[in-house]
């Protein structure tokens, strides 16, 4: 069967059908996922008024000691070249590195502590399950940034870079996501692993967060 790219809804906008896949998808992650969604939020203080830059900083090395592993193992997946989907677009690890080197010195990246728990990638349906998760984030992000601008005064330019993810394209390319996602899960008859693997990816996050 031919892969559907990414660009399918872009094409058919009056597909109604596809259109009702693709929320209901979504909505079924989004609800399957939303205990281990909370575990994490709950690890991650970043709209309390009391946040301290300090406590800022500290998160920004867990989640580069987490990011950079983990876009590793998803950038080796053959799948999305497969159908089209440049995932190398969306990595997220040169923004930390830009936040962490405004905040404190370059050199000691190299030093920070890496995550060596985590979640399996070994099938389309995993890879699927993770990203999710991870273009996910970029919707809270834009919250996040304006918290950080009034609490902290720190802007995507001085330090708040990963969490504004997107900027003004991040409506448009978490449709993207969507799309693509919504044309390739049923092509794989794995959405039980798809939700496995999202479910799996918070709690590899929420664990790492707290140690």
């Amino acid at each position: 069967m031919l892969a559907v790219r990414a660009d399918f809804f872009a094409r058919d906008k009056n597909c109604g059908y596809c259109k009702v896949w693709f929320f209901m998808i979504l909505k079924n992650l989004r609800g399957q996922t939303r205990e281990r969604h909370a575990a994490v939020e709950a690890r991650l203080p970043l709209v309390d008024p009391a946040l301290t830059r300090a406590a800022y900083e500290e998160i920004l090395t867990r989640f580069y000691g987490f990011y950079l592993p983990l876009e590793g193992r998803l950038l080796a997946v053959s799948f999305w070249t497969e159908i089209g989907f440049v995932v190398e677009a969306r990595r997220k690890v040169a923004r930390l590195e830009q936040d962490l080197q405004q905040l404190r010195a370059a050199a000691e990246l190299a030093r920070l502590p890496m995550c060596a728990e985590l979640p399996e990638i070994a099938s389309p349906a995993q890879a699927l399950g993770c990203l999710y998760v991870m273009e996910g984030a970029t919707l809270g992000g834009q919250v996040i940034t304006r918290q950080l601008q009034k609490n902290l005064g720190i802007t995507p330019e001085t330090g708040g870079a990963f969490f504004a993810g997107y900027g003004a394209e991040t409506g448009s390319r978490w449709k993207e996501f969507g799309a693509m996602i919504t044309a390739q899960a049923p092509r794989l008859g794995q959405d039980g692993v798809i939700v496995a693997s999202a479910n799996r990816t918070f709690e590899t996050l929420e664990h790492w967060l707290s140690h």
